[in-house]
């Protein structure tokens, strides 16, 4: 007997319920699903019943759908939370980002929705797996956003104007004013004209972009000093600016969303910040994950597998769940070495692939003139996406390699 995932669904629009029963009654086999158009009435479904998943309207009278979820995440905190709506504004999206990590606009299609569930559910089974949170649980330190990151935050999610308010953040902080103009003028982004100024660079990169840069520039600027075993933190920090502006390059090539692409670049640019992690609580231990892998004998992943029982995409996908990043970010991040083992995949491609996708590439810039074929990857999973032939021109005609990033 197939177990039926409970689903919640809030909307003050009767008309939006009957569209969403309409539209997912193919789910009835595989999810439990409830209607209700009121808070009150969702709260009395959770306490009969919780659900695992709730997606909620944004604008509603009385409490809104932020509020609504982050009341859920204090009550049920192991429900997976979902916006549903219409409204769009960049602001509202950021300030909806910490109590519900999706969101979606209106109109979604049935395959959307179930794609996006799916993930989260996935998510929630490999991150909750009893082995590996014994596992990590014996790590000392679990890192906290940096400051400049949780200010960036705090400002996007409050002012009116958050371009502004993150122009106004990063002038004052001069070593990442200096690291970001760095950046922007980098052949890696290959802007027209030289940026000599941060708002410039900030309106020019955007809010994704420097809001990861300034999660990894805090870290980097937080472990000056810190016994990491050797890590080169620099050359990893550009290897993930290279990746994330690799995989959008892939993204786009792949046709996707222009929103699933901005996760897949924000997972591309955050993709090894496990290894800080890792490093940060056993340097020795990752130093020979790390040897052994330079010698050839294994990847950095088997390694690390081997020494710690998980890998630094795992950690480093269960360090920015638990900062609260959208499920798309972390599955990219998890997923990225190898994503058909993350199980139960949709056939379209998802931030993992993209992220493989283009450490494939960075790795065959490396051993030109390399061949897709030859690589040890995915290939299975790509060939199921897009005919490797097609990935091979999208990777040599890519604008970000072939040269220093940085």
């Amino acid at each position: 007997m197939t177990i039926q995932t409970r689903i919640l669904f809030l909307d003050d629009d009767p008309m939006v319920l009957q569209g969403l029963k309409r539209a997912l009654h193919r789910r009835n086999d595989v999810w439990e699903m409830r209607f209700v158009g009121t808070p009150d009435e969702a709260f009395a479904e959770m306490r009969r019943e919780p659900a695992e998943v709730v997606v909620s309207d944004l604008r509603m009278p009385g409490m809104d759908g932020v509020q609504f979820l982050d009341r859920i995440a204090a009550l049920w905190p192991g429900a997976v939370r979902i916006i549903l709506s219409g409204q769009t504004e960049r602001e509202t999206l950021l300030k909806a980002i910490g109590p519900a990590p999706q969101f979606l606009s209106k109109p979604c299609s049935a395959e959307r929705l179930d794609l996006v569930i799916s993930r989260a559910l996935r998510l929630r089974r490999l991150l909750g797996d009893r082995e590996f949170l014994d596992r990590i649980g014996k790590m000392r330190a679990i890192p906290t956003p940096p400051g400049i990151y949780v200010r960036l935050m705090e400002e996007i999610r409050n002012d009116a104007a958050p371009l502004d308010a993150v122009s106004r953040i990063v002038a004052k902080d001069v070593g990442f004013s200096t690291r970001l103009l760095q950046i922007a003028n980098s052949p890696i982004f290959a802007l027209p004209m030289t940026i000599a100024d941060v708002g410039h660079a900030t309106r020019l990169l955007g809010l994704d972009t420097v809001r990861a840069l300034a999660l990894t520039h805090g870290m980097v600027a937080s472990l000056q000093g810190v016994d990491l075993g050797g890590l080169p933190i620099e050359a990893l920090w550009r290897e993930g600016i290279q990746c994330g502006t690799v995989t959008r390059h892939m993204a786009l090539a792949m046709r996707a969303p222009t929103e699933l692409a901005n996760e897949a670049t924000l997972a591309g640019m955050l993709h090894g910040i496990g290894q800080l992690l890792m490093a940060m609580n056993d340097p020795r231990r990752h130093h020979a994950a790390r040897a052994a892998a330079a010698a050839g004998k294994m990847s950095l992943t088997d390694a690390e597998e081997k020494l710690f029982g998980f890998n630094h995409a795992l950690a480093g996908g269960y360090l920015l769940h638990l900062w609260g990043f959208p499920d798309a970010v972390v599955e990219g991040v998890i997923g990225w070495p190898f994503p058909s083992r993350l199980g139960g995949l949709p056939n379209l491609p998802t931030t993992a692939d993209f992220i493989h996708v283009a450490r494939l590439g960075m790795a065959l810039d490396r051993q030109a003139p390399g061949n897709l074929e030859d690589a040890d990857g995915d290939l299975d999973r790509l060939e199921s996406l897009a005919p490797l032939s097609d990935i091979t021109r999208w990777i040599r005609t890519c604008p970000h390699l072939g040269h220093e990033s940085l």
